[in-house]
């Protein structure tokens, strides 16, 4: 089990990740992606769910018809984020950024 994260670490755990949000009242980070289409989407969320199984942290993730994706990521065993849902949003980064 990771350990829960306070507020105050999410927020400053999300510092440098452009775009990723804390929500306070679902205790989740999220960001949605845009993409050109919806088949890129779909290829973007395929690397990710290679990433989730790597890390064993497994997130909500929606596609939009228009070619974006949105991930949500908590930890349901703590009702909040811990790091493991910090490293799942730096490793998705680090796809995207490359």
């Amino acid at each position: 089990m990771s350990e829960l994260l306070s507020d105050n670490d999410c927020e400053k755990s999300l510092i440098g990740l452009d775009g990723w949000t804390y929500n306070d009242v679902y205790k989740n980070i999220e960001k949605t992606f845009s993409f050109n289409n919806f088949e890129a989407a779909v290829t973007f969320v395929q690397h990710v769910a290679s990433i989730s199984i790597e890390i064993n942290q497994f997130p909500d993730i929606s596609i939009g018809k228009n070619g974006t994706a949105k991930i949500i990521s908590t930890s349901d065993d703590v009702n909040g984020v811990t790091e493991k849902d910090i490293a799942l949003a730096e490793s998705i980064e680090i796809l995207v950024s490359g």
